[in-house]
């Protein structure tokens, strides 16, 4: 019998987060997954600044960014013709350690980290489906079903369900999933595609009837294609990809070639949330608690953002750093965003695909000028990049958040990244546990109800300086919590 503290039961993008950052933290969990091993389909592409700042936690930013394709543009063809391209380039200079739009496939995503577990000395228990949950006196029993037939029982003080739309775990816990499904469907290809724009970006084609999108991926030539189901398809299992190559061809508007394809597959999109994202010791993460369509590239980051954000939580508690009630801070802390998220997203995506005149007049006549006279405005690129980036996301209104602030830095908010001369910010919150930072004197300041590791750092000369224009006290201290949110600034 597995006696564990923790079960996460999905080792997805989300799943794999959630079991790193335990690990980072040393606090001992079981991860199962019904899959046999990490996915080979590439899925998600986009990975976020926050989510590499998050990576460089981690140790793994590096790795992730070698592996991966910087987009530097995106170009419009409307009706046929080329309307706008939009450079990218670093629209969020000063930023982040990560200003630009990046792409990594989710299955490399995936095994970045799964070794960083395998280095941690953890393991994934893949081939191991959830077929049982019940509720204990203290915490949660199940059954595993093995691949190979075999069947065992276990016992968790925490659940977390990280399986995704159809998490076992929510349907366990029977906690609604509120939202709709769009009626369009979309076909999803992998393809190599030989055409004569040099791939530099996105690539989006808008039509009055037809949408399709071409995000670049780390291979020569290879794109991931995403449309509306051409008309001509007689029921989604008639959806070949002879039918596909012709479809995109014909409606791409410039000369192109469809050479191969790893694989094509349709869906349908949702927009769903769950009413809570806990409900006693389980927890819904990811795709498990919310699903959207994947208009500005949010899904995996999103739901690696709720592991990053409950991982140090869980790792508290079991480790004996915080009481329990630090948990109810995670529901606080990212249902509020995933709503928000779940509006946006679908409002977005109803604007890219709708037939109707408005939507229509929206995305091929407004958008693609619109985009591109933003990003000449310092302010407004600045506003984008946070929004589409995650960088944005605070939890001010959370009730470990005191109202304290410094200029337009308030508690909740995610730490400011910047640089100086030999070094920068975020090398400060690179070790485990919370950080207080020291301004202008020997200032003494403790973390209430935390009893965790904690990191004193006095801030002098250039930094000072630098911290001071970024928004930062003169003098005073600042506490920030070990996933680079600020709880407390103190101002003498």
């Amino acid at each position: 019998m597995i006696r564990t503290p923790i079960m996460i039961v999905g080792a997805g993008p989300t799943g794999l987060m959630l079991s790193s950052q335990l690990h980072r933290y040393g606090a001992p969990h079981t991860i199962v997954d019904t899959k046999p091993g990490i996915t080979q389909l590439s899925k998600a592409l986009a990975v976020q600044a926050r989510t590499l700042e998050q990576y460089r936690q981690l140790g793994i930013a590096e790795a992730a960014i070698n592996k991966g394709f910087i987009a530097k543009n995106v170009r419009f063809i409307v009706n046929g013709t080329i309307k706008a391209t939009v450079p990218f380039g670093e629209i969020g200079a000063g930023l982040s350690p990560y200003p630009y739009l990046f792409i990594l496939e989710q299955s490399q995503n995936e095994a970045l980290l799964r070794d960083d577990i395998i280095s941690k000395g953890g393991n994934i228990q893949w081939g191991s489906e959830v077929v049982e949950i019940g509720r204990s006196e203290n915490g949660y029993t199940g059954l595993l079903k093995r691949s190979d037939g075999s069947q065992e029982p276990f016992h968790c003080q925490y659940l977390v369900g990280c399986g995704g739309a159809n998490s076992p775990v929510r349907h366990f816990l029977q906690m609604p999933f509120q939202g709709k499904t769009n009626e369009q469907t979309f076909f999803v290809a992998d393809i190599t595609l030989e055409m004569e724009l040099d791939k530099h970006g996105l690539l989006l084609v808008i039509n009055n009837k037809e949408f399709l999108a071409f995000f670049p991926m780390s291979g020569t030539n290879q794109y991931r294609a995403i449309g509306i189901l051409p008309q001509q398809v007689n029921g989604e299992d008639s959806l070949s990809f002879d039918l596909l190559k012709k479809h995109i061809e014909q409606n791409i508007g410039v000369r192109a070639k469809v050479t191969g394809h790893a694989w094509h597959s349709h869906y349908r999109v949702h927009h769903r949330i769950a009413d809570s994202f806990q409900k006693g010791n389980a927890f819904l993460v990811g795709d498990a608690a919310h699903i959207h369509s994947p208009a500005g590239g949010q899904g995996m980051n999103t739901g690696l953002g709720d592991a990053v954000n409950l991982g140090w939580k869980l790792a508290a508690v079991i480790n004996g750093w915080s009481e329990t009630k630090i948990l109810e801070s995670y529901n606080e802390e990212r249902r509020p965003f995933g709503v928000q998220l779940v509006h946006t997203t679908d409002q977005a995506f109803t604007i890219m695909v709708s037939r109707k005149w408005f939507p229509r007049f929206i995305r091929t006549r407004i958008l693609p000028l619109g985009l591109a006279t933003v990003l000449k405005f310092n302010a407004l690129r600045r506003l984008m990049f946070k929004t589409i980036s995650q960088t944005r996301i605070g939890y001010r209104n959370s009730s470990l958040s005191d109202g304290s602030r410094s200029g337009e830095i308030r508690s909740g908010d995610r730490f400011p990244w910047f640089q100086w001369n030999g070094g920068n910010s975020f090398d400060w919150l690179s070790g485990v546990g919370y950080v207080i930072l020291r301004f202008g004197g020997k200032t003494e300041r403790q973390v209430p109800g935390w009893t965790g590791p904690v990191q004193t750092i006095d801030v002098e000369g250039a930094a000072a300086k630098a911290a001071l224009a970024a928004g930062l006290p003169s003098s005073g201290a600042v506490v920030v919590r070990p996933d680079m949110h600020v709880q407390t600034i103190v101002k003498h």
